[in-house]
């Protein structure tokens, strides 16, 4: 393969990266939506599922984000290093692929503390 066609698979690589982020900020704007609406209604048992259901589709999609972030930029390194014939290791690109997970595991975590507040309501305070 020339490294033009690798920058083309890179390249679409990076689009199902993008692909793959949009759905990840789907899943979790969905949950945050449930939790807001119905989550104080909902019995013990289905707040179990739902929450489990949430974190094994957003740890499915954030597991594919990475793997797909890695390769595309592995396919980039590959095609430079084909283009000017440069000769050595791989970068290694898991810090993008970290960031990437690491925020959207935060923004999980706190949807997960957003059901809990809206299931367990603190006390109005008094002024």
């Amino acid at each position: 393969m020339s490294a033009e066609g690798l920058l083309e698979v890179a390249f679409v690589t990076w689009g199902n990266v993008a692909t793959l982020l949009a759905l990840l900020i789907t899943i979790i704007s969905g949950y945050m939506v449930v939790a807001y609406t119905a989550g104080a209604s909902l019995t013990r048992q289905q707040v179990i599922l739902i929450n489990l259901i949430y974190l094994l589709m957003g740890g499915f999609v954030g597991w594919g984000c990475r793997e797909m972030t890695i390769r595309a930029a592995l396919f980039e390194d590959v095609a430079y290093k084909m283009a000017t014939g440069e000769i050595g290791a791989m970068a290694s690109r898991g810090e993008v692929a970290f960031g990437i997970i690491s925020a959207f595991g935060l923004a999980m975590i706190a949807s997960l503390k957003f059901m809990w507040d809206i299931r367990h309501p603190r006390a109005e305070r008094p002024l």
